[in-house]
């Protein structure tokens, strides 16, 4: 959604899109929106675009790497992963990162063998990358440094570039700086949403239970994302000691470990980030897959049924992914019935990891919003209603940008809940995403009601006397509380409606009459 209100006006205070800016995904947009006019429209077709690229980039790499079979192989399987499928059909940012990621991976390891060229055409494009996604800046620079010292091994060529580096930066930062209204709000809104949202998970300002938890959401998306390829991790050990770890090896491990140690220690917040790496990831296990069917096939009298016997387990792995991907749905959240707690969470991060990342899902959230978005106008007046959304409701998705972008008539309301510290977001109140460290809301008079726009009532939260619930499809609720004269409290919120001018009342009865 913030990418999508990005192409109605590009501002990083806003969260249009939230910092670190992704200036050159919303410039693509707003070129193809053009063409489109549909802003959900315009984002899938560049995440069906990139996705397309990505699998013949990742062939022309792992036939670098290592051979035809594998680069054939590797690009059949990262096509048909569920995860990539499943971000190659949603209008996110992470279909372009694994598109440039592979990219600059491409003229990397061309740089490893020696080519000061693509040593300087990895620097370019990795700075170009990082007008897609900032993060990718910091997580394949690692890769291009070591390919550059190693494979060629002058101070010159890195120094040139890290200069192109720069240079490429530049033509996308000074821009956004700009848009931006200046350094000093660029920077604020970052460093504000890194307060916010990276500290508490990193290992520095979060607790362990959270790095060990992003350890897991780690782990659970790349298994999503590998599927039965996976099984091949349990012949890597094989393939290592039959074959060796050489610089090909070492070269996928370089360009893996930086991101896996960010998401791990610092931040994880989408099972999209695995993109990154993911295709480093492909290529290795497609290696060894290839490798391993075709040394059992040795025993096979014809050359031909060698061929037939890896094209089969290919075939296999490929029905599999894609059965899960088309099929698979969530199963209905029961918060009702008693069950231990971890029987609960895994459960729930069943719900959230895994069977959440395919074509059924994704159909089933674009009904859930249509049916939240269709219920309240449907049932209820814009200047007589106030959206609420809450953020640390343990049982629902905040849909606070949601609620800004397809009911943009209502006035809505983030609330911190769930024992974050009280404040709010208003989308009619204020010109930054930054939360509003107050309780009392103050309502214009014309508001009879307030709707909460979440998935289910959180359990932590008492529900206000008079409170009605009206279910919708797929198994949510609307929560509508009329209001009257008296102040409403919420939580830690009181809710008050503000009397209009006693002269403005007048004038309005006189001209009634």
């Amino acid at each position: 959604m913030q990418f999508a209100l990005a192409l109605r006006e590009y501002d990083v205070i806003k969260h249009q899109p939230h910092p670190p800016g992704y200036i050159l995904y919303v410039v693509v947009g707003r070129i193809v929106n053009a063409w489109l006019d549909d802003p959900t429209a315009t984002y899938v077709a560049l995440a069906v675009l990139f996705s397309g690229l990505t699998t013949f980039v990742v062939y022309y790499l792992a036939r670098a790497v290592y051979d035809r079979a594998t680069a054939l192989a590797a690009a059949t399987l990262l096509a048909v992963s569920p995860l990539f499928w499943f971000y190659g059909s949603v209008g996110l940012t992470y279909a372009g990162e694994a598109l440039f990621a592979s990219t600059v991976a491409f003229f990397a390891f061309r740089a490893l063998n020696g080519s000061r060229s693509d040593a300087y055409l990895a620097a370019w494009y990795l700075g170009i990358a990082g007008g897609m996604r900032q993060s990718l800046l910091v997580l394949l620079l690692p890769l291009w440094c070591g390919c550059v010292l190693v494979g060629v091994r002058r101070l010159r060529v890195l120094a040139i570039g890290l200069a192109i580096l720069c240079v490429s930066v530049l033509t996308w930062f000074v821009p956004m700086i700009w848009l931006t209204g200046g350094l000093e709000r660029y920077l604020a809104a970052s460093v504000e949403l890194a307060g916010s949202v990276v500290k508490p998970t990193s290992i520095v300002g979060g607790p362990l239970e959270a790095t060990l938890r992003m350890s897991r959401h780690l782990l659970e998306s790349v298994l999503v994302a590998l599927g039965p390829l996976a099984a091949a991790g349990f012949l890597s050990v094989w393939y290592v000691r039959r074959y060796g770890w050489g610089a090909r090896e070492w070269f996928l491990l370089g360009w893996t470990i930086p991101p896996v140690a960010v998401c791990t220690l610092v931040h994880f917040g989408q099972a999209g980030y695995v993109l990154t790496f993911l295709p480093a990831l492909v290529i290795f296990l497609s290696r060894v897959l290839v490798t391993a069917l075709g040394h059992a096939g040795e025993s096979l009298p014809h050359p031909r049924a060698r061929v037939a016997l890896t094209a089969a387990v290919l075939v296999l792995v490929v029905l599999v992914n894609g059965s899960f991907f088309v099929s698979a749905r969530p199963t209905p959240r029961d918060f009702d019935t008693p069950r231990p707690t971890w029987v609960r969470q895994a459960h729930d991060e069943a719900f959230d990891w895994i069977f959440s990342r395919t074509a059924a899902a994704l159909r089933e959230h674009e009904d859930v919003v249509r049916g939240f978005v269709d219920s309240i106008r449907g049932l209820y007046a814009s200047a007589e209603t106030v959206v609420i959304t809450e953020q640390g409701n343990s049982r629902s998705y905040p849909w606070y940008r949601h609620a800004m972008f397809y009911l943009p008539e209502y006035a809505a309301y983030e609330l911190q809940v769930g024992g974050l510290t009280p404040g709010f977001r208003a989308s009619r109140l204020s010109t930054t995403m930054t939360t509003t460290p107050e309780t009392l809301i103050r309502l214009p008079a014309s508001v009879e009601r307030l709707v909460w726009f979440v998935d289910h009532w959180s359990p932590t939260t008492v529900r206000p006397a008079g409170l009605v619930e009206i279910e919708i499809p797929y198994g949510r609720y609307l929560y509508v509380l009329p209001l009257g004269k008296k102040p409403v409290a919420y939580e830690d919120y009181t809710f008050v409606r503000v009397e209009p001018p006693r002269r403005a009342v007048g004038a309005a009865r006189a001209r009634s009459r």
